[in-house]
């Protein structure tokens, strides 16, 4: 088990999220589904990875590179 940021899973990766980042910021992911506990899949990325489209709770939700990055997941090794 590795953990990392959300902005560094690969498409179609499901990774669960660990922690968010304690600022404004990381308590609107929060209102927005973004929990401890929860799954979350990259669906799409843009050709620059900005932005990046997740699907968490049967929502896709789009985020900039720098609200991902306030999302700290951890992956299973293959």
């Amino acid at each position: 088990m590795t953990s990392v940021t959300a902005d560094t899973i690969s498409t179609n990766q499901t990774v669960e999220i660990v922690d968010l980042d304690g600022n404004e910021t990381g308590q609107r992911l929060g209102e927005m589904g973004f929990w401890p506990g929860k799954n979350i899949t990259l669906v799409l990325s843009a050709p620059f990875g900005d932005p990046m489209a997740f699907e968490v709770d049967n929502t896709v939700i789009a985020l900039r590179k720098n609200e991902a990055k306030l999302i700290k997941v951890k992956t299973t090794a293959a």
